[in-house]
């Protein structure tokens, strides 16, 4: 018989109940524990509170972030396609955890949020490098995208069918302008 990770099940309980609730404020330990089916002193053995144990949940919110745009580029030689398709990711992943990705954004400080961050500014750097781009600072475009990027997220969650144009016209568009892409 394997094993069993009480970590990786405990991080996996937060985040089911994160969803569920919608708020990290509505999350317990003892709710935690429930979830992953152990005594909330079993919670202790992993993490020193729930602080702790929700940063960890957010934290990997980042890296799977990170990985699911990276995975989206990958094979992909041109760089503003490269740079589209990891946007597109990070669109998906946000509607695909809406909680979690609304408690990334929440003000704690998380130890993978910089990779994500940086990660977009290599791609807008490809495509400068390309010729694809105008911008003259990769980083502050970059920026400009996230912020947009973080936008097309939460207007999805709070204001879905309001008859906006299709969000994947949106993603283009919006890239390409804050990006300063050459089509």
């Amino acid at each position: 018989m394997a094993a069993r990770d009480l970590r990786t099940e405990l991080l996996a309980a937060a985040a089911a109940l994160l969803e569920r609730e919608g708020a990290v404020a509505a999350i317990s330990l003892r709710a935690v524990a429930r979830e992953a089916g152990v005594s909330a002193p079993a919670v202790y053995g992993h993490f020193a509170d729930l602080d702790a144990l929700m940063d960890a949940v957010l934290d990997e919110g980042f890296v799977a972030l990170l990985a699911a745009t990276r995975s989206a580029a990958a094979g992909i030689a041109d760089p503003v396609d490269r740079l589209v398709a990891g946007c597109r990711a990070y669109v998906e992943q946000g509607a695909a955890a809406p909680a979690r990705y609304l408690a990334m954004f929440g003000g704690r400080p998380l130890a993978h949020a910089g990779e994500a961050f940086d990660g977009l500014v290599e791609a807008v750097q490809a495509c400068v490098s390309a010729g694809r781009s105008a911008s003259r600072d990769p980083r502050a475009d970059a920026e400009l995208v996230w912020i947009g990027l973080h936008g097309l997220v939460t207007l999805g969650m709070t204001a879905p069918g309001t008859g906006r144009p299709d969000p994947d016209e949106q993603l283009g568009a919006l890239v390409g302008r804050l990006a300063l892409l050459d089509p």
